[in-house]
């Protein structure tokens, strides 16, 4: 309804929440109807969805990704409720796709474009300069992990929010004061998948190890929320890619018992999602009564 509520306002000549980017707001414009609004998102949505495992993945492979996509309420359900990022997280992954060409230009003309549905896009101009196919040492590995370690028990993680706040719209430094953190359990968890991504990335290849750097910031991210939880924000921009870097991993493993007890970990934990999600106050009332384009 809040979407509704501004594609009415930008329609009638108001202020309203997301008017002040610009190509969100013409795309308000040029659709004549709010229903036909939504479904077009959505199957743009779908379609670069589908590119993006098509393009990288192979057929046998297809049904985990799509297992990670629907299981993880944060992806899927989310993606299609908000409607600004989302179509901003679409255009990264195309830019994304020009990364792996390296075609700078076109990497940096998509990015420009998300940030015309969503400002927050900007946090992806410098992530092109670590998209590259080095692979990591045990000196970068041991680095990323004493800098996480440093950001999570000292002050300093706050101390870069609040620089990095001030090229950002204002509403996003009262995300940040309200000081909602994400749970320890939630943290613990969330720890699996980054050490799961971090000790087989090396296993990665060409475009391949640059989806896996991506989904391991998204992992990092995920991590930090447990002191600003508001960074889940920016996350939505790397979470995407585990759709392609989680089976790209396991098809890489050996087969074994090891390989099968990760896989039985991994469905255990979205399943724990899935279940906490729906059974979650700031959830619960939306979702349990989530309404559809055909629903009268």
């Amino acid at each position: 309804m809040s979407y509704y509520r501004t594609y009415e306002a930008i329609n009638a000549g108001q202020l309203a929440w997301g008017s002040s980017d610009i190509l969100y707001k013409s795309l308000n414009l040029l659709i004549p109807n709010f229903y036909l609004f939504v479904a077009i998102i959505s199957l743009f949505y779908l379609l670069v969805i589908f590119f993006l495992i098509k393009n990288n993945l192979h057929r046998k492979q297809y049904w985990f990704s799509i297992l990670i996509l629907l299981i993880n309420p944060y992806l899927f359900l989310i993606h299609l409720s908000s409607l600004r990022q989302t179509i901003a997280m679409c255009f990264i992954v195309i830019a994304v796709h020009f990364a792996t060409k390296r075609n700078p230009i076109m990497y940096f003309l998509f990015v420009l474009i998300a940030m015309g549905f969503h400002q927050s896009a900007l946090i992806m101009v410098p992530v092109y300069f670590l998209l590259n196919q080095n692979k990591l040492n045990v000196v970068k590995t041991t680095a990323i992990i004493g800098t996480l370690f440093l950001l999570l028990l000292t002050p300093l993680f706050d101390t870069i929010i609040r620089w990095v706040l001030d090229y950002f719209p204002r509403h996003y430094s009262y995300y940040y004061e309200q000081g909602l953190q994400n749970s320890l359990r939630s943290t613990f968890i969330s720890s699996f998948f980054f050490f799961l991504i971090l000790f087989n990335i090396n296993k990665l290849n060409g475009k391949e190890l640059l989806y896996g750097k991506l989904s391991l910031i998204a992992t990092i991210i995920s991590l930090l929320a447990y002191k600003v939880s508001m960074i889940t924000r920016i996350g939505m921009y790397f979470d995407i890619f585990l759709i392609v870097t989680l089976p790209l991993l396991f098809s890489k493993m050996k087969k074994g018992k090891i390989r099968v007890i990760l896989f039985a970990a991994l469905l255990g934990i979205y399943i724990l999602r899935y279940w906490s999600f729906f059974n979650n106050e700031v959830w619960i009332d939306a979702y349990r009564t989530y309404q559809t384009i055909l629903t009268k």
